[in-house]
């Protein structure tokens, strides 16, 4: 568990691919899912990395001039 998260989700992917889908499967589901899981992991190394900064909800509302609709 040494590999950063964007490493272990590759390798994580590359062995699920490696795999006969299920009779009947997506597979363009399957490649769909495994590219969010990559995004995903790109992302969250970015957050811990200090590559990209994080703004509060409340900061992106003021911005955009309110909340969406339904909320308080």
């Amino acid at each position: 568990m040494q590999l950063p998260i964007s490493e272990r989700v590759a390798l994580a992917n590359a062995l699920l691919s490696s795999i006969e889908p299920a009779s009947g499967a997506d597979v363009s589901q399957v490649e769909a899912d495994a590219a969010w899981d990559a995004e995903i992991a790109q992302r969250i190394d970015d957050i811990d990395s200090g590559r990209v900064k994080t703004v509060p909800s409340s900061d992106v509302w003021k911005r955009i001039g309110g909340k969406p609709s339904g909320r308080t």
